[in-house]
């Protein structure tokens, strides 16, 4: 080939051919997608804008996931000194205080478990020395003589740790605390911004929606908010009880259960997912109306229902944002932070500072981001809510007005019998 290279195998040429073939497909399929989706994207980007309009008008709000940091990481430090001393609470008879004559009966092998090694955590297998000056030891005999005996050198010592049913409700705990804590933080990120979306635009950015969202929490929702936590932290919770008894099934030998309990934690890792989505958009909706968290949650879900696509596309175009920005942040950080540091230090050690600054970097994109993100949730429920009641002209900013359908309620609501959502 005169301006490229010739593949000699006729083999990889057709694979080639192939490829490009479905490459050239995916291309027109997406090309057609974007023109049918056209009004769902712009629709997506207008979202996105007004997600930014309002943390732009209230950056207070980035301190909310601050002050969850510093509140759960001092819960942590208190629950890691409980949990500590609950781990260590080692039962006396957790392992055999009898001796064994081989290694393999103490500690077993790759198809049979050992008396030492039959649960998880697993004793440590050690060779015991022996007494010389002892007329009755197990591994030495009479006075060193085993001529009568069978030397039992082998013996368990316990492990530094045990999981009992204490440190399972300490561990349940956990879960349910923090999860509880980042819920609370969503419920008063998404209070934020339906309130300042549901103000006139005259007043749009001058009231303090966030000691309004976080008086109406507090008052009103913790209930709500305490409940989802719950089943989030429930589910966790079996998830890593699946974990623990695929450890027990990995002691034991016994493969067939081993996998068959990786499936199961895979399966349950999924509805952790789901019930994360569901949980997130459940405290949208609370926010939003002011119900119950299974009112709340029921409503979002048939909300989802009625506009999957719009979801879908802001679900990819706000992946895609996301992306770049916690990018950006990251390295504009890090870049600022080489500069200023080659400026005072220029003959320093690059490393420790470098990864400093890509550290902090990292943690503020990903504060800014998780935040934003919850604002473009929140903002597109709001949108559906104003244009599904009809008050898209008093409430739905400029950004958006354009792309209100005007008649929603016969294409959606009659097809799903659902009761229509209400600002609260």
């Amino acid at each position: 080939c005169s301006k490229g290279y010739a593949v000699e195998d006729p083999g990889i040429r057709e694979i080639l051919k192939i490829v490009a073939y479905v490459v050239w497909g995916l291309g027109i399929i997406w090309i057609i997608a974007i023109c049918f989706l056209q009004k769902r994207i712009r629709l997506a980007v207008a979202i996105n804008k007004v997600a930014a309009q309002f943390v732009y008008n209230n950056p207070t709000i980035l301190a909310v996931p601050v002050v969850q940091i510093l509140i759960g990481f001092i819960w942590l430090l208190v629950w890691i000194i409980c949990a500590s001393f609950l781990l260590s609470q080692v039962p006396a008879d957790y392992t055999p205080s009898t001796a064994f004559a081989t290694y393999t009966e103490a500690a077993g092998n790759s198809t049979t478990p050992g008396a030492c090694t039959d649960k998880w955590p697993s004793g440590i297998v050690y060779k015991y020395e022996g007494n010389l000056s002892s007329a009755n030891d197990t591994c030495t005999g009479v006075y060193g003589d085993v001529s009568n005996i069978e030397p039992l050198c082998w013996r368990c010592s316990p492990p530094r740790y045990v999981f009992d049913v204490k440190f399972a409700g300490a561990f349940f705990s956990l879960l349910w605390n923090n999860a509880f804590l980042v819920a609370l933080g969503q419920l008063v990120v998404a209070g934020a911004c339906a309130q300042w979306f549901f103000t006139l635009a005259e007043r749009r950015g001058k009231e303090n929606v966030i000691r309004q969202s976080l008086r109406i929490a507090f008052r009103y929702h913790l209930g709500s908010v305490a409940f989802g936590a719950f089943i989030l932290a429930l589910v966790q919770f079996i998830r890593y009880l699946t974990k623990y008894f695929r450890k027990q099934a990995a002691a034991q030998k016994n493969r067939v259960m081993v996998i068959v309990l990786r499936v199961l934690e895979c399966c349950l890792w999924i509805l952790e997912k789901f019930i994360k989505f569901l949980n997130k958009n459940a405290y949208i909706q609370v926010a939003l109306m002011g119900t119950n968290f299974c009112t709340s949650a029921k409503n979002a879900f048939q909300l989802i229902l009625r506009n999957m696509v719009r979801f879908g596309v802001v679900a990819v175009l706000g992946t895609v944002i996301h992306f770049i920005g916690w990018t950006v942040i990251t390295v504009s950080t890090a870049a600022v932070g080489y500069f200023i540091f080659q400026a005072f230090h220029p003959d320093a050690d690059l490393l420790l500072p470098m990864f400093t600054y890509v550290a902090t970097g990292y943690m503020v994109a990903q504060l800014f981001m998780n935040v934003f993100g919850l604002g473009v949730d929140t903002s597109l429920q709001c949108f559906i809510a104003a244009e599904e009641m009809g008050i898209s002209e008093e409430y739905v900013p400029s950004e958006l007005k354009s792309l209100v359908d005007s008649n929603p309620g016969k294409k959606k609501w009659a097809l799903l019998g659902g009761s229509k959502v209400a600002p609260m």
